[in-house]
């Protein structure tokens, strides 16, 4: 089925992996796929961050539900291992200084904070693939029927978008309702005019 999804789209899935590591979940699901369509540039994205679902209102509503676990959990892990993690910070402290941690890179503090963070996503090194929730799956799914009504036959972030709001159970609508009243049959609405606007 990824051979059919456009190049922006196929962002958008490796984005909603960096979004699930970066979250600490072990899955890719379909808030994780919320997360990363709303930080795009699409014209779905434009649609649903003028409504209120926003990167960070999305990640805070994640959060919030689903939770996030405990760093303390990947300390002890790597204890079993005999990875002490003070030593380790100590002793990059002694050969990069006291601030090696609090101290942001000059060339990342110029650039626009949307610019890094797209580099900070791009850039950070993959760790094996991240297994899809039966609802991120059914979503591509979704997405596919909705490329095929219309005139191409490609799934872009649109249709992905389209999809998400499309669900009826699972987190999708959950985050939704938690960060707009405005109701999936609306943003759908918007989402085709300004996707028939654009051309």
């Amino acid at each position: 089925m990824f051979e059919q999804f456009s190049v922006g789209a196929r962002t958008v899935v490796v984005d909603a992996q960096y979004q699930a590591r970066r979250l600490r979940h072990d899955f890719i699901g379909c808030e994780h796929l919320l997360l990363a369509v709303c930080s795009d540039e699409s014209a779905a994205a434009t649609v649903l961050r003028g409504a209120g679902v926003t990167p960070s209102a999305v990640e805070a509503a994640i959060v919030r539900i689903v939770g996030r676990p405990s760093p303390a959990l990947d300390r002890e892990a790597l204890a079993t291992i005999g990875i002490d993690l003070d030593l380790v910070r100590t002793k990059i402290e002694a050969a990069f200084g006291p601030d090696a941690f609090d101290r942001p890179s000059r060339r990342l503090h110029r650039q626009r904070r949307w610019r890094r963070q797209r580099r900070q996503r791009c850039s950070s090194p993959a760790i094996g693939h991240l297994p899809l929730t039966p609802r991120a799956k059914r979503c591509f799914a979704l997405a596919l029927d909705e490329a095929r009504h219309g005139p191409g036959r490609d799934i872009d972030v649109d249709h992905l978008a389209l999809a998400l709001i499309s669900m009826e159970d699972g987190m999708a609508p959950c985050v939704l309702a938690a960060v707009t009243e405005i109701s999936a049959a609306r943003l759908r609405l918007e989402i085709l005019e300004r996707k028939k606007a654009a051309g």
